[in-house]
């Protein structure tokens, strides 16, 4: 299976829309039905979320293992921090930049014991969910210049920080929100974000139903290209 295999997708982005400055490569892993993306610059490996179903943890140590790596968590759902645990004994030069938000267990935190935080200013736009709702809308957003990771932020959260969150109007590529769910990626966010290249879903629609058929549609009508591991494997975006 493609999902398995961990398929590599090279997209070429010419002009001067993503400049040399902001970041080297992003890769959004192939990790089934979850969220492990990662943004390579010199200075480290900086991952929004870690994790899924299954890592193609040969690939993430190869690109990571020899560099600093920087975690940010969205929030305490499984398929976004399960893999936490393995990373730090994988890569082990790993601090934490953003901790989890939302309702969480003992289970959980273990997996962040004695993790060290980093010592270092954060190079990114960050809003905070709605703490004490459900998990989705406690979900925090992060804006990595013309990258949106909004991990599962729901489309009510959407209508408050697409107006609050600097960037999203001149975004370029989205890592769709809660694995393209219909109740994330709405036309709120799509109305502001006017300049998306490309979304990426990283699910597994044959499963979950993931990429929803609405979402999916509402991209088709502008134009926007959907990308999903489930098809290409990992997904890799390079200068």
């Amino acid at each position: 299976m493609a999902s398995r295999a961990c398929v590599f997708l090279l997209i070429f982005l010419l002009g001067t829309s993503l400049s040399r400055e902001y970041f080297s490569e992003l890769i959004v892993w192939n990790v089934g039905q979850g969220q492990w993306a990662t943004v390579v610059t010199e200075e480290g490996c900086w991952h929004f979320d870690v994790g899924g179903e299954f890592a193609p943890w040969t690939a993430i140590m190869a690109e990571c293992r020899a560099r600093r790596n920087f975690v940010s968590l969205s929030h305490w759902d499984w398929d976004h921090v399960n893999f936490v645990g393995r990373a730090r004994n994988y890569l082990p030069n790993i601090c934490l930049l953003l901790g989890p938000q939302g309702r969480s267990s003992e289970r959980k935190e273990k997996l962040l014991a004695g993790m060290n935080d980093c010592a270092l200013r954060r190079p990114f736009y960050y809003w905070n969910g709605a703490v004490g709702k459900n998990a989705n809308a406690s979900s925090r957003v992060v804006s990595w210049r013309r990258i949106l990771f909004p991990g599962d932020s729901s489309r009510d959260q959407e209508r408050t920080w697409v107006e609050r969150l600097p960037d999203v109007a001149a975004a370029r590529i989205l890592v769709l929100g809660h694995h393209g769910s219909a109740t994330s990626t709405g036309l709120d966010l799509l109305r502001k974000a006017q300049r998306l290249r490309f979304a990426i879903a990283s699910a597994r629609f044959k499963r979950y139903g993931h990429p929803h058929a609405r979402v999916r549609a509402d991209l088709w009508k502008r134009g926007i290209p959907l990308l999903r591991t489930e098809d290409w494997g990992t997904i890799r975006v390079r200068l």
